[in-house]
């Protein structure tokens, strides 16, 4: 396991010390300012990203976001203040350590020690769980699903191959008594009591299987959500939840086109499983539509997730819904990419606009 530290090249002093402290505790620590790039990262690694004044006008500011990013994606980040310079868009409501006091850094320093030091027992009983599954027999973990699946599909076939039987035998009985009405006066006086009751109790037993059939067979489209398209066919939409009024009548045009969308309409914060949920959200989304305005260029959620699709290859779509100058980093992600400027569509073509335009999704 390393940790990586991620730093401004005039920050390399207070990296250093860090470095030193997390070696003490038996931590492997690798240093990267930009300037050679980053390394690759496994996944039992953890990156410490270093943000200070410094790295507001360092020229590999975008490589060291974009690696801070990379990290909280795959929850290896441990973000780090030096001092009271703000924070970029993108992560300026990450949770993060505060070191920007020097009296008082040995305790930031402690807290990224335990953090690392956590990561890394997470990845040994992780590597310690995978290694006694591997050792036991590999064969034998299939069979039971197999098992249990297998009555419950030859029940519903047996099922299904006795219900001519029995409305064979139904209309057989009706036939008899219709051409032979005289039949029921010559049968013995105990007949009713013993041909009536089985036959009751084999027809009871026969439509008690048929609704238990029925509610076992899954119904159509039970593996998505009511009215969504399977995984993979969606489209993610990301927008600035200020931007909600204008935001609902190009989401509708888009679902009249027969188009799916996933949409976040809880305003998912940051943490408690942010990262978990929208990055499966988008790895399985067909594109992403991104709602441009003023509001999302300053959205720290928009901006995770316009990196998470640039980061996965998922075409982006950029919806502007008003005049607004994107910022340099947005500019990166939209290079090449074909823009929608909405807010110039006249209102009664803006939905064949926004059908042009995700035909290249």
């Amino acid at each position: 396991m390393t940790v990586f530290i991620a730093h401004a090249e005039a920050d390399r002093e207070v990296a250093e010390a860090l470095g030193k402290f997390l070696e003490r505790r038996g931590l492997f620590v690798e240093m990267e300012d930009g300037v050679r790039g980053f390394r690759a990262v496994q996944a039992a690694d953890t990156v410490v990203a270093l943000w200070s004044k410094d790295m507001v006008s360092s020229p590999h500011r975008l490589p060291f976001e974009k690696r801070t990013m990379e990290a909280w994606a795959d929850e290896q980040l441990v973000l780090v203040k030096l001092d009271r310079a703000f924070s970029p868009v993108g992560l300026r409501d990450l949770p993060a350590i505060d070191a920007s006091l020097d009296a008082q850094r040995d305790i930031g320093w402690a807290a990224v020690a335990k953090v690392a030091q956590d990561a890394r027992q997470r990845s040994a009983s992780a590597g310690a769980g995978v290694a006694a599954g591997s050792s036991s027999q590999a064969p034998s973990s299939p069979a039971p699903a197999r098992k249990t699946q297998a009555p419950a599909a030859e029940g519903g076939s047996a099922l299904l191959l006795l219900l001519p039987l029995v409305l064979l035998l139904i209309g057989g009985g009706l036939y008899v008594l219709a051409t032979q009405p005289d039949l029921l006066a010559r049968l013995p006086a105990n007949a009713y009591q013993t041909t009536l009751p089985i036959g009751g109790a084999v027809l009871a037993l026969v439509l008690i299987g048929f609704v238990w059939l029925a509610r076992r067979r899954p119904k159509s489209g039970a593996s998505s959500s009511a009215g969504a398209a399977p995984a993979g066919e969606q489209l993610f939409v990301s927008y600035a939840h200020a931007d909600n009024m204008a935001v609902v009548p190009v989401v509708e045009a888009v679902q009249a086109q027969g188009r799916s969308v996933w949409l976040d309409r809880r305003g998912i914060a940051a943490g408690a499983g942010w990262a978990g949920e929208i990055v499966r959200a988008i790895k399985n989304a067909k594109g992403v539509i991104v709602m441009c305005s003023a509001q999302a260029f300053e959205s720290d959620h928009v901006k995770r997730e316009v990196y998470l699709a640039d980061r996965y290859k998922k075409p982006m779509v950029p919806v502007f819904l008003e005049a607004a100058a994107p910022p340099e980093d947005f500019e990166y992600f939209f290079a090449g990419v074909q823009w929608l400027e909405l807010y110039k569509t006249p209102e009664g073509e803006r939905a064949a606009a926004i059908a042009q335009a995700l035909k290249a999704v």
